[in-house]
């Protein structure tokens, strides 16, 4: 597999004009590779795709740009690869880091960004929306009974009333409105300007459609009272009902995805004991 990568990188290295550049492998993942290459007196990102599920990314990217979303600087797209700017080497922008999520300005700066992302974001998903992927979508009946041959005792009841409730959450769900969200929420996903004026979210590879309360409650997760009220405020205000919807869904959306992986990582944990406590 590394000789495959190692063969991607220098296939993309010479769509983009860099044939022959040196490169350090910065990281190779589920089929994704990412390389640091020097070029000219400075150094680029090129982030390369094996397997095609993940290369939507690529035209996340473009759908971004289209709508006049920040994103980081790309210096070259292909089928295959993004070459993009080198946070780590920019004069402008910087990597997030945990301080962040307690200071106002990069808060407000982050805000702003969601809310564009989801003000372009909802033509964009009536257009164009169907087949994208949705979070939601894996709130079923059939998840919901998995989950109840795999979960102990405990989950046993909240999982029968979610069932009861199916068609009525189903309905609200089909009815909240759609578009596009980020769903992957990290300070280690964050540029940062360095006199802290604007905030970006990178890597979309979970980018998607759903409601825009995903992305929220992502965000304000990490917060304290004071800066989720600071976020919200310049964000422009919320449905607090979705907020309700969206505790109901998520404990079995994080619960089916840790199913899927194969693991019951920490956040299944959490997301296990919601699920005990949800009142329906």
């Amino acid at each position: 597999m590394e000789d495959k990568c190692n063969e991607l990188i220098k296939t993309e290295l010479a769509y983009h004009n860099l044939t022959g550049a040196e490169y350090e492998l910065i990281r190779f993942k589920e089929g994704v590779a990412v390389a640091r290459v020097k070029a000219g007196e400075g150094t680029l990102i090129l982030k390369a795709f094996i397997d095609e599920p993940s290369r939507r990314e690529i035209k996340n990217y473009r759908v971004l740009r289209a709508l006049g979303v920040p994103t980081l600087k790309i210096c070259g797209l292909s089928e295959r690869s993004i070459l993009m700017e080198d946070i780590g080497a920019s004069e402008v922008l910087r990597l997030g880091r945990e301080e962040d999520l307690h200071d106002p300005d990069v808060i407000v700066s982050l805000a702003r960004w969601y809310r564009l992302l989801h003000e372009r974001g909802r033509a964009y998903v009536s257009s164009h929306g169907f087949g994208m992927y949705d979070e939601w979508d894996m709130f079923t009946p059939e998840n919901l009974e998995k989950l109840s041959r795999t979960l102990g005792e405990e989950c046993a009841r909240p999982l029968e009333r979610l069932k009861a409730s199916y068609p009525e959450l189903r309905a609200r769900i089909d009815g909240t409105p759609k578009t596009l969200c980020y769903n992957d929420f990290y300070y280690t996903n964050m540029a940062v300007a360095k006199d802290k004026s604007r905030a970006l979210m990178y890597d979309y590879n979970l980018l998607g459609k759903g409601c825009y309360i995903n992305d929220i409650m992502n965000v304000t997760y990490w917060f304290g009272d004071e800066e989720r009220a600071l976020f919200l405020s310049e964000y422009g205000g919320i449905d607090e009902e979705l907020i309700e919807l969206q505790k109901l869904i998520s404990p079995v959306i994080s619960l089916v995805s840790a199913a899927e992986r194969g693991v019951f990582p920490d956040w299944a944990e959490e997301a296990r004991e919601e699920l005990i406590e949800l009142e329906i």
